[in-house]
């Protein structure tokens, strides 16, 4: 599939702790670039999204949240890329899920104690009213009791893996309303339908919060949310899924909020020189990561829920006026964003949103600088044209008519003949190809470049390559 995906790089960043943790793990891991960049923004993302928001030129304040989608082969590195940017992040997410056990069982034992003196305090109250006794002291103490029942400790789950929509929106409602659903193998979330309710998903990814309304137990509402969702898939998965929802996904928004991207492949030129891996960057990279999620663990378990609203420099405030009223001008009917308005209409917000990551994440000071904005603008493009190559009818027509071919090609190779029966071709090539209308639709492109002819033979259609 290499030889369908076009190469544009990963433009290099000003930004000293996530570039050097991106190239060292391209370095040891040898994966695509791409995904060292995706997993360094989900780590950076959840890191940052529970501490800050930022405010745009136009006056709203937008979350520091990303979604991101990467489309990756099997072996392809995705497993030890994310381990490599999040292996500081888990184990502080351990630690906190273990000292969560000690307080749980602390908690069960004062509640029992508190609970017993309550069903004292309600015996002593019956008593009293069958005997016909005044039971106004019993029934103060009882109200100063039930307003200081013991509390269970906070949910301190922030990063999730296999769950539903539910399940995450449910350990968010009483625990840390700022979480990560983020995973190198996704394909079973994507599969098995976890990935449902693209509305509440959208609200969250906005800053509007969620409310979640259920028949057979109490509805409940997370106001404040923030979710960074980070999702690596393999190929065949993402296509059976935009295959099926792919419409709906794109007509309520949900696509138009991702950052994508599709790598080639890095298998075949992996070759290891012996020498000793160094993790300093990574190291670097990860109690950065840890110390923002300390602070914002800290804040929550104080009850203090307010974030801090970052601005852009007067000259960042310039660029980004400047690349959103571009943007804007392709949106028309003719222009580069015309055939995805829906995209377009979400790209100027990414990419304020990666300023103010890098912003913060990095430990810049004071207001975003213009260098800073720049660079989002340049990565924010990046991903756009990954959204192209992905999802462009000008391009997806061009990678299928070029697997097409690549499968008439292989099968000449093994048989010898040039001529093929346009009907062995429905029954036979990839799957997703074989519907008869895109199959003229691919028969019309690769004539049209001279790589294949069609002609009749009576009844028979017959496809020679050239």
């Amino acid at each position: 599939m290499n030889k369908l995906i076009a190469q544009d790089l990963v433009p290099d960043l000003p930004f000293e702790i996530f570039s050097e943790a991106v190239d060292e793990v391209q370095r040891n891991v040898m994966a695509p670039r791409e995904l060292a960049v995706c997993s360094a923004l989900a780590i950076i993302s959840l890191a940052c999204q529970g501490l800050y928001d930022v405010k745009s030129p136009l006056g709203n304040v937008c979350p520091l949240s990303l979604a991101i989608m990467a489309i990756s082969g099997s072996g392809d590195g995705k497993s030890p890329t994310l381990r490599a940017f999040a292996a500081s992040v888990f184990k502080y997410q351990e630690t906190l899920l273990a000292e969560r056990e000690i307080d749980l069982i602390k908690y069960k034992t004062s509640h029992g104690i508190w609970f017993e003196i309550l069903k004292a305090y309600r015996a002593d109250l019956r008593k009293r009213v069958k005997r016909g006794e005044s039971a106004e002291e019993v029934a103060g103490l009882i109200r100063k009791h039930h307003e200081i029942e013991p509390r269970p400790p906070l949910n301190l789950l922030f990063l999730n893996d296999d769950v539903t929509v539910q399940a995450l929106f449910q350990t968010m409602n009483g625990g840390l309303s700022s979480a990560g659903w983020i995973s190198s193998e996704a394909s079973g979330i994507l599969k098995g339908g976890a990935l449902q309710h693209f509305d509440k998903i959208n609200s969250v990814w906005s800053g509007d919060g969620v409310r979640v309304g259920r028949v057979s137990s109490e509805s409940y509402q997370v106001p404040d949310a923030r979710l960074t969702l980070c999702l690596m898939i393999q190929p065949n998965v993402f296509e059976s899924f935009n295959q099926a929802k792919g419409d709906n996904a794109r007509g309520t928004g949900f696509t138009s909020r991702f950052l994508f991207c599709r790598p080639r492949s890095t298998q075949g030129t992996r070759i290891a020189d012996g020498s000793e891996q160094g993790w300093d960057a990574c190291e670097r990279f990860g109690t950065r990561a840890v110390a923002l999620l300390k602070d914002y663990v800290e804040r929550c378990r104080l009850g203090e829920s307010a974030r801090q609203v970052i601005r852009l420099s007067e000259r960042a405030n310039d660029v980004w006026i400047k690349t959103r009223n571009e943007i804007e001008r392709e949106m028309t009917q003719e222009g580069r964003y015309g055939w995805a308005p829906d995209h377009a209409s979400k790209l100027a917000e990414n990419m304020i949103r990666l300023a103010a990551l890098f912003h913060v994440f990095e430990g810049r000071e004071g207001d975003i600088s213009e260098m800073t904005m720049r660079g989002a603008v340049e990565l924010g493009y990046w991903f756009s044209r990954q959204f192209d190559k992905i999802f462009s009818p000008d391009t997806i027509l061009a990678n299928d008519a070029n697997e097409l071919h690549a499968w008439l090609r292989a099968h000449y190779e093994k048989t010898g003949d040039r001529r093929i029966e346009r009907n062995y071709v429905r029954r036979y090539c990839a799957n997703r190809l074989r519907d008869s209308g895109r199959l003229d639709e691919l028969y019309e492109k690769l004539a049209s470049d001279g790589l294949i002819r069609l002609v009749h033979e009576g009844k028979k259609g017959v496809v020679i390559l050239n």
